[in-house]
């Protein structure tokens, strides 16, 4: 983890935890590693998050959608504008994780960052 100082910039931590959920994260206490595939090597833990973590992700995944549907389509269309900002400000960090996770060469994590920017 401390090898790679772009997981603190985007928020990881040496453990995070596996799900998201009404603005907070949450998990069980079972955990599996992420290996990076070019060498082995561990670079962060990630504790999973229970049926019932999800379970609760998933109904308040489906209460927002009532949400998010009744917005018009300006408002919504500004939300998705400021994500892709977001996503530009953290590019260098968002490729360098691609790259990482993915065994590619940093280019190839960025122009995929792109891809998703640019869509």
């Amino acid at each position: 983890f401390d090898k790679y100082p772009f997981l603190a910039e985007l928020g990881f931590e040496k453990e995070s935890l596996g799900c998201y959920t009404n603005g907070e994260w949450k998990s069980g206490e079972e955990t599996v590693n992420s290996v990076n595939p070019h060498d082995n090597s561990i670079t962060a833990t990630v504790k999973l998050a229970t049926p019932e973590n999800y379970e609760e992700c998933i109904k308040s995944m489906e209460a927002e959608k009532a949400a998010w549907m009744m917005l018009p389509a300006p408002a919504r269309g500004e939300i998705v504008r400021q994500v892709g900002e977001r996503m530009r400000e953290k590019k260098d960090a968002l490729g360098s994780l691609v790259a990482l996770e993915m065994g590619k060469v940093k280019n190839e994590g960025d122009d995929e960052v792109q891809e998703v920017i640019d869509t």
